[in-house]
């Protein structure tokens, strides 16, 4: 099983070569890196960049954050993305190895409602119409995937229509490729007031679970106020969300994330060796 830090423990332009002596120091086995931010870059700029440090660094594993969008935007929208999106792919697999990617699809935010009010966003907005049209463009987007022997997991992700493990688990049942499942963030699912226990997620999306991001936090019993915290930290048992990953996570790779402002690189030291604690604890 692999582990990588996701780009937000040092993210941000000039900061790529830190990330990958952070990567290093701490033991990581490679990175999460977002495929459409290009950090004031550009694209050709950026992707160059990643190259060559794939190049520098050809044991590491990449995967990168990738949005489709299928009813925000126009159809004429649509067809570029899905060009770029292929395009993107064959460039990920032949220059970095890739064999994943974490994908997300339209944001669905009421006007009418606080981006936070997670209960009233995302999928409690969505009709049995638009998880179709989502199934539909995912389904491309999953045949496109198997050609390349590739695989994408959808994040679990407040705001869109993958928020929750039953949101989850509905889209897929439109989704007619093996190759998309779902990215676990428990860290997300806990602050919906609709999301789900660590064992009602495994039973609802047995199976289906190909990546996971790992991060922790604390939470008002209002649901109102959240902040984030160190991995061994927080309200979430990532010990009990391990023990259930070992035997369902398809990929076998999992990311580990800071999802704040603070010291990443003491967040990178203090949450991988927790994690190799844990490890070690649960005997894999």
């Amino acid at each position: 099983m692999k582990v990588l830090l996701h780009v937000n423990y040092y993210e941000g332009a000039g900061k790529f070569e830190t990330l990958f002596k952070l990567i290093r120091a701490v033991g990581a086995d490679g990175v999460e890196l977002r495929g459409k931010n290009y950090y004031d870059m550009g694209k050709e700029k950026y992707l160059a960049m990643v190259e060559d440090l794939k190049q520098r660094n050809p044991d590491l594993e990449l995967t990168f954050g990738y949005p489709l969008h299928f009813s925000s935007v126009d159809e004429d929208t649509q067809k570029q993305e899905f060009e770029d999106f292929v395009a993107f792919l064959d460039w990920a697999k032949e220059k970095c190895g890739t064999k994943l990617l974490n994908m997300f699809t339209d944001s669905l935010v009421n006007p009418g409602c606080a981006y936070f009010e997670f209960d009233k966003n995302g999928s409690a907005m969505a009709d049995d119409l638009l998880y179709a049209r989502h199934g539909a463009g995912l389904t491309n987007a999953g045949k496109e995937l198997e050609k390349r022997n590739m695989l994408a997991a959808l994040e679990s992700h407040n705001c869109y229509i993958h928020d929750t493990a039953k949101s989850c688990a509905k889209l897929l049942m439109c989704i007619k490729s093996p190759a998309i499942g779902i990215n676990y963030d428990h860290g997300n699912i806990f602050l919906n007031r609709n999301g789900e226990s660590i064992d009602e997620v495994f039973d609802l999306l047995k199976g289906k679970i190909y990546y996971a991001h790992l991060k922790n936090l604390m939470r008002t019993r209002d649901f109102q106020h959240y902040f984030a915290t160190h991995l061994e930290d927080g309200h979430i048992d990532t010990c009990h969300v391990m023990d259930k990953l070992r035997n369902e996570l398809k990929s076998g790779i999992f990311a580990i994330e800071y999802a704040c402002t603070g010291d990443g690189v003491i967040a990178a030291k203090r949450d991988m060796d927790y994690v190799r604690f844990l490890r070690s604890w649960l005997g894999f």
